[in-house]
């Protein structure tokens, strides 16, 4: 048997495909402070500004920090960004 390791990352996800700046924020930052530190936050979204936006503004405010930018497989250009909660 496998004993799991109590450091598991808590994965929350947020799907905002089809909204754009400044709500891209607005909808990460609710979720964030939503969640415990330490908590893993997968947004995908499919606004380009959102890319550079939703981590800066994330950092600024000291809400989360970018572990991870993924372009997604999908019909329309996509991405996948994971944060990590502060």
């Amino acid at each position: 048997m496998r004993v799991l390791s109590e450091n598991i990352d808590v994965i929350q996800k947020l799907d905002i495909r089809g909204k754009v700046c400044p709500m891209t924020f607005v909808y990460t930052k609710l979720k964030l402070e939503e969640m415990n530190s330490g908590e893993i936050l997968e947004v995908t979204l499919d606004f380009p500004a959102a890319l550079k936006n939703v981590p800066a503004n994330c950092e600024r405010q000291k809400l989360g920090a970018l572990l991870e930018v993924k372009s997604l497989e999908t019909e329309k250009e996509s991405w996948l960004l994971k944060i990590k909660k502060i």
